[in-house]
């Protein structure tokens, strides 16, 4: 799409103050485009935009004066940076880089189903629905990670080798279950760190006894006795009626069924795991999701495990040195450091990026090898490396299909380095065992850096982290995230962003950088405008949420926070079904839906109609939340167009969105609309409007 047309056509959306605007026509430049010059965009309109894209509020007039005020575009840009600095001390700039980094670094898409190939035994990490929270926890690990090394001053590298992550104790838990249970390649048990013979753990409700003083204590004769109030009073679970399962004191002998540290797990969570009962056909009672109030997690107010975080770090055994117990839960909260067999290093090694990314005895690694160069590197294995391999043999190259001239190209750089994580973990991502994997070196050979001396994670992390294309796929990346579109490569201006990143790789820089480039606010033409245009793309749910939440300080109004343990109704249902970032198997590009369509009109306006409904003449308003009230509604009608749409007042389009929203309350109420229904309405447009349905206005 070219600028002028991009141009043209936000012209057209603001000027009708209604999304269907927007959606008139297809997104395809005539012939007539090349007669429109390149049209700079006003301090107006770019501080908006970069403070809705960092933190979702609308500016204030004192800050476009700032921009507006500078008498030349190296000022107005020296001042823009200083108020990006300003924005990013804000909760709200957190919130949204904790988001951006969720998905960039490709730990979202994954639910309790997609643990199924990572939790050996059982095959998943059970039926509560606290396990939601936990993968919750999974999801955002990473990114809080990040947040704090870049808090630390860390370079942004130290992504690729840090061992140590932010984490809540029933993530920790989590680590600790699934380093606890080996398992080979062929998806087999080969130990389970607490499985004793002749070991037996005792679930009853007939005698109180404390975890921490009786239960986890080997030498307590009440050792593995688990306290389990209401046993018997649960109902019976299909397909097992039987009153044989009513027991008010279950003996599980170690290994049964789903093995030791599964039944632990489960019963961290107050669940019930397969019980065998002698005599009966078939001899067993159901899983069951038991009684959640018996977690030994915490999940309310005012103590929630699901939402305390610590950095903790993550280090091997020395020696005879046994790993961190994981069933200790009073020890994990004050725990910072855990030992486990399987190496912890860097983004790729997270249990998120490993359920979201499986591998299999056919996939070998491949694409867990392939993904994590995409989202370190920004580029893919696809057989266009140029890169001149080594002489010698290859480590690990599959010669099957290395002696296929249509799949060498691919595997020759695929197979030396998926060869370290063959060495490093199973298929299911446990640890390494198979003493023919264990000892084999690999090479990193990707996109002109080589070494052939990869022993470790460690090293492959150490050389994704000196690897010379990071800076420029991060500083693209977060193109994608700002202007929903990529930068030009060969653009000056993007090349002196990365060279400024790359010196130190400080995440400060490059959002400073970035965000007051002309790439982004579009002030004087650049290559890439030139090239690629401005584009309007919807606001993404991301994008959108944040904005609600923080212009009208609703509190989570989308429940993206699925930790608060709220049920969905509503806004988080309608929001479920909005565009959203995220990345395909083997996609370099994020996936980021920018057009509008008739589905994101009606939700949007859904939406705007279930707020309204909240904040205009409520009797019961969300608690802290900006209210509004058709007794005053001339007043009510300049906040809509200053908090939500974000337009100040001494922007020339202020006054003509004021007028326009009047003269639609005015027609509403001569539709015998009460005031209520009429300021609602007129409250829903302006959420509707393309400032706030809309980035890159």
């Amino acid at each position: 799409m070219s600028s002028s047309f991009s141009k043209r056509l936000a012209i057209a959306c603001a000027t009708a103050l209604t999304v269907g605007a927007c959606y008139q026509g297809d997104a395809t430049p005539d012939a007539g485009d090349a007669a429109f010059p390149f049209q700079a965009d006003t301090p107006f309109v770019y501080v908006a935009k970069v403070k809705n894209v960092l933190t979702g509020l609308a500016p204030s007039q004192a800050e476009v004066d700032q921009v507006a005020s500078a008498p030349d575009d190296a000022s107005k840009r020296a001042a823009l940076v200083s108020l990006i600095d300003t924005w990013m001390t804000l909760p709200e700039y957190r919130t949204k880089l904790l988001s951006f980094f969720q998905v960039a670094f490709q730990q979202t898409q994954i639910s309790t189903a997609d643990f199924a190939e990572l939790v050996p035994n059982g095959g998943n990490l059970g039926y509560s629905g606290l396990m939601n929270l936990l993968v919750e926890n999974a999801r955002e690990s990473f990114a809080r990670t990040m947040l704090e090394l870049i808090d630390e001053g860390q370079p942004f590298t130290a992504a690729f080798t840090t061992s140590r992550f932010m984490m809540t104790a029933p993530l920790m838990e989590l680590y600790g279950l699934l380093d606890s249970n080996q398992v080979n390649d062929d998806d087999k048990v080969v130990l389970d760190r607490y499985a004793k013979k002749g070991q037996t753990v005792v679930v009853e409700d007939l005698t109180p006894v404390d975890l921490e003083t009786e239960t986890l204590v080997p030498t307590s004769p009440n050792y593995m006795h688990w306290y389990y109030p209401n046993l018997a009073a649960l109902p019976p679970t299909p397909p097992s009626p039987s009153t044989g399962c009513q027991v008010d004191e279950r003996d599980y002998a170690s290994p049964e069924l789903n093995g030791m540290s599964h039944l632990l797990h489960d019963l961290l969570y107050g669940e019930l795991d397969i019980y065998l009962v002698s005599g009966q056909t078939p001899p067993t009672c159901t899983q069951s999701p038991g009684i959640g109030a018996n977690s030994h997690f915490k999940y309310t107010t005012p103590q929630n495990d699901f939402n305390t975080w610590k950095l903790v770090n993550i280090r091997q055994p020395n020696g005879t040195e046994a790993p961190t117990p994981f069933f200790d839960p009073a020890q994990l909260r004050v725990a910072t450091e855990l030992v486990l067999q399987i190496p912890r290093v860097g983004f790729f090694s997270t249990p998120a990026f490993h359920a979201n990314w499986q591998t299999n005895t056919s996939n070998q690694m491949r694409v867990t090898i392939n993904q994590a160069f995409i989202v370190a590197l920004g580029a893919q294995v696809d057989g266009t490396d140029p890169t001149t391999l080594p002489g010698g043999p290859i480590p690990a190259l599959d010669q099957t299909h290395a002696s296929q001239p249509a799949c060498v190209g691919c595997h020759q750089y695929l197979d030396p380095s998926r060869a370290i994580f063959q060495a490093t973990y199973t298929n299911g991502y446990g640890p390494q065992t198979n003493a023919a994997l264990t000892s084999q070196k690999g090479w990193f050979a990707f996109r002109g850096l080589i070494d052939q001396s990869l022993g470790s994670i460690g090293d492959f992390g150490s050389d994704l982290a000196k690897h010379p294309l990071v800076a420029e796929a991060w500083a693209q990346k977060l193109c994608f995230y700002v202007n929903s579109h990529a930068c030009d490569p060969t653009d000056p201006e993007f090349q002196s962003i990365v060279a400024d990143f790359q010196n130190g790789f400080q995440w400060k820089k490059l959002v400073e950088d970035l965000l007051s480039s002309p790439i982004t606010t579009n002030a004087v033409t650049t290559v890439t405008a030139q090239n690629t245009g401005e584009l309007v793309s919807v606001s993404r749910v991301l994008h959108l949420c944040s904005l609600l939440s923080g212009r009208l300080q609703l509190v989570d109004p989308c429940q993206l926070d699925v930790v608060s343990n709220k049920a969905p109704k509503g806004i988080p249902e309608i929001a479920a079904g909005l565009p959203s970032d995220g990345y395909g198997r083997g996609a370099p590009i994020p996936v980021l839906p920018t057009l509008p369509t008739l589905f994101y009109r009606g939700a949007l306006e859904n939406i705007c109609g279930d707020v309204a409904d909240e904040i205009v003449d409520t009797a019961k308003p969300p608690a802290n939340a900006i209210t509004y009230s058709s007794a005053t509604s001339d007043a009510a009608i300049a906040d809509f167009v200053l908090r939500v749409m974000g337009i100040v007042p001494d922007d020339p389009r202020s006054s003509v969105m004021v007028q326009k929203l009047t003269a639609h309350y005015q027609n509403a109420l001569s539709t015998q609309a009460s005031p209520t229904d009429s300021l609602k309405s007129t409250f829903i447009l302006a959420c509707m409007s393309p400032t706030v349905a809309g980035i890159g206005m």
